[in-house]
């Protein structure tokens, strides 16, 4: 090999070696944004006033709702607080502490809604967690299908109250609404 061939080899395997290290870095970047993303969803998920932006909502909450099934994780007795209940273990859904039957989907897509309770969830945050592979989804508008559902079941159980709000152009929220105080 040429001294000017070899030159001219040791400069291009520097030049990757120089890319490798800047894509090496900014992988680290990304995943230390992603731990904290999760960290901050963490908060969000568990009744902490931290609100997400919609980029870090939308896959904080998908990753952590994975993350928590596939460790079985320390999942809460209930998730939600208030007038509604909604209980992961056993897959029972209350209001004012009587059952109330939903479909296995409508469960699935009030289970999502009750991890990022007060956190906006989009629709391919719902399509994502009602059907795991992509060439399974159906049209999208199914999730406005089963959101209006879910709302007249619960309005009908909750005496008109509505839990599951509508934020134009990027999802719901289901908010907590307190139990009425006797007295």
């Amino acid at each position: 090999m040429s001294a000017d061939s070899l030159s001219a080899r040791l400069v291009e395997i520097e030049s990757m070696l120089d890319r490798s290290k800047r894509r090496f870095e900014e992988g680290q970047r990304l995943v230390e944004e992603a731990h904290a993303a999760l960290a901050e969803a963490q908060q969000a998920l568990m009744g902490s006033p931290v609100q997400l932006s919609a980029e870090d909502s939308d896959e904080a909450a998908s990753r952590l709702l994975d993350n928590l099934k596939a460790n079985g994780g320390e999942l809460p007795e209930t998730l939600c607080g208030g007038r509604l209940s909604v209980d992961a273990v056993q897959r029972l859904i209350r209001i004012d502490g009587h059952p109330i039957g939903i479909t296995e989907m409508e469960y699935r897509v009030l289970e999502l809604l009750a991890f990022a309770r007060n956190n906006v969830v989009t629709r391919s945050m719902l399509l994502k967690h009602l059907y795991r592979r992509s060439d399974d989804q159906p049209q999208p508008k199914i999730i406005d299908v089963f959101i209006s559902k879910l709302r007249k079941k619960l309005r009908s159980a909750a005496g008109g109250a509505e839990f599951i709000e509508t934020i134009p152009q990027r999802g719901w929220i289901l908010r907590d609404i307190e139990a009425p105080v006797a007295g």
